[in-house]
């Protein structure tokens, strides 16, 4: 069935094809759609679409981009939230468990055409920003330096991604619970670089 065509500003056409593409690429994953597919789910003329994104590479990229911002203002927002750092773990890790349920997150994790060299740089760009900002606490709180704060964070970010999906796939717990169990693994593995400040 056909969508009706609606006339929109540019940046309305443009958020509107995002969220149209992203559900699909989700769904089907980047090989399964072609831009004529998208064209008429969103409800536009191929013309109209290709005006926004010149290449389905184009728009799946724009996709991820957004999708691994989204994750990393999640992880931030849970950081900057609060500075008692024991709720900041578990803001992190929460914000992972959140972005599972997202349907972005399948563009990441399970859709996302690694293979291509500038979708991987954008997802392990992302990730490394988190890890970064992850670090920086770790540093501080656990008196290590930087490099080996960034190993601890990669560690903690991969914890959290893995935790979350798994979590998904057996959806035999609660989010809560799922989330206060690796929060409370987590810290108590930080706690015993520096039991003092991290009891």
């Amino acid at each position: 069935m056909r969508v009706m065509r609606i006339r929109l500003r540019a940046s309305e056409r443009r958020t509107q094809l995002l969220e149209v593409a992203g559900a699909l690429f989700a769904q089907h994953g980047y090989h399964g759609l072609s831009m004529e597919a998208l064209a008429d789910a969103a409800g536009v003329s191929k013309p109209v679409l290709y005006q926004h994104f010149p290449s389905k590479r184009d728009l799946y990229l724009a996709l991820v981009a957004d999708a691994v911002d989204e994750l990393e203002g999640q992880v931030r927002a849970a950081l900057e939230g609060t500075t008692e750092n024991k709720t900041r773990v578990a803001g992190a890790i929460g914000a992972y468990f959140d972005f599972v349920e997202d349907t972005r997150f399948r563009l990441v994790f399970t859709t996302a055409e690694l293979g291509d060299e500038t979708v991987r740089q954008a997802v392990d760009v992302a990730f490394r920003r988190v890890a970064e900002q992850i670090a920086s606490l770790i540093a501080e709180d656990a008196g290590l330096d930087q490099d080996a704060a960034l190993f601890l964070s990669a560690a903690l970010r991969g914890l959290a991604a893995e935790g979350a999906r798994d979590w998904l796939e057996r959806s035999d717990m609660s989010k809560d619970e799922a989330v206060r169990l690796l929060s409370r693994l987590a810290w108590r593995g930080l706690g015993a670089f520096n039991p003092t400040a991290l009891q």
